[in-house]
């Protein structure tokens, strides 16, 4: 269980104390996340979430409370902060950043289908219109700088034929966008993986956790969404008729750049490798913690994306 910081009952209850949410019945753990604490908190006035920022300082979470509060405003069904009997949204609890949104109504898929990824483009295009503008312009923590200083820190640990992969698609990256500086940029999800969807029958009921949002290219917001939602996991290839059922309704919402079309398998392609980097560094940082090891996700998976995207990359258009 991917539970970082631990509240007891005392902590809980001096918690709903300061907000209008009537008395604590229960809370408990949920599993599955790999960066923050999350619990799920049932009072009289209905089911809520706690999170405990596990990465950020008290003064970093402003920015992502910002963003949801943004697309809240712009009609999406988006977790915002709620607010405490002293006018604020954010907290300290056991020393970590803390928040309380309300729990949307849904379940996590299983998998995707075709209509999820249909629902997932509609939505995806309307959430980078709805992005524009947003006057906070803040870099990734995991974008560029980040995944050139965490490769030349984990090419010693990889595979050669893992090393020699990694660096050359960080070096081809460079090298395009070196050459295409203005490619249009908006807010965006960052980690919009089918796991941070609440789904309703056949209804997208909300879209959660904005903790990797930040303002960077669209393409790549696309590009991660396609390699989560579209991709076989066991091979890295794309299933096809998923791809161009969620291609065909983020195109039908939002006009794209000739130089989006051209930067399309680049970004599919660096949008695999921030994940498969991510979840390297995450799991050689706990490869001597069996149990916090038995939480990360498996690096082969996008490492496979990867290197199906190297193989083939099908048109945008």
């Amino acid at each position: 269980m991917a539970v970082y910081t631990s509240l007891s009952d005392s902590d809980m209850r001096a918690l709903v104390a300061d907000y209008y949410l009537g008395e604590l019945v229960s809370f408990q753990g949920i599993s599955g996340g790999v960066e923050n604490t999350n619990y799920f908190l049932i009072t009289t006035t209905g089911k809520y979430v706690v999170t405990l920022f596990e990465e950020f300082d008290l003064d970093e979470v402003p920015y992502f409370l910002d963003v949801v509060a943004h697309l809240k405003h712009k009609g999406f069904n988006v977790p915002a902060a709620l607010i405490d009997i002293h006018g604020e949204r954010l907290r300290e609890v056991n020393a970590r950043p803390a928040i309380i949104v309300d729990c949307f109504p849904g379940s996590e898929l299983k998998q995707t289908d075709v209509t999820s990824c249909r629902l997932m483009g509609e939505a995806l295009a309307k959430l980078h219109i709805a992005g524009e503008d947003f006057p906070e312009h803040r870099d990734s923590h995991r974008g560029v700088a980040w995944w050139h200083k965490t490769s030349n820190a984990i090419e010693v640990e990889l595979e050669p034929q893992q090393a020699q992969l990694l660096m050359s698609q960080i070096a081809e990256f460079d090298a395009f966008m070196a050459e295409h500086k203005d490619l249009p940029k908006t807010t965006i999800h960052g980690d919009l993986f089918f796991n941070n969807t609440l789904f309703e029958g056949d209804k997208l009921s909300a879209i959660i956790d904005f903790y990797n949002a930040c303002h960077s290219w669209a393409m790549y917001d696309l590009a991660i969404v396609v390699n989560d939602w579209c991709s076989d996991m066991t091979t890295g290839e794309l299933d096809m008729t998923k791809y161009r059922a969620l291609l065909k309704t983020y195109l039908h919402e939002r006009d794209v750049s000739a130089e989006e079309i051209l930067a399309w398998p680049y970004m599919l392609r660096i949008a695999a490798l921030r994940f498969w980097l991510s979840r390297l560094e995450a799991w050689h940082g706990a490869k001597h913690d069996p149990v916090r090891l038995a939480q990360q996700h498996d690096p082969l998976e996008f490492q496979r994306i990867l290197e199906a995207r190297v193989r083939y990359v099908p048109a945008l258009v």
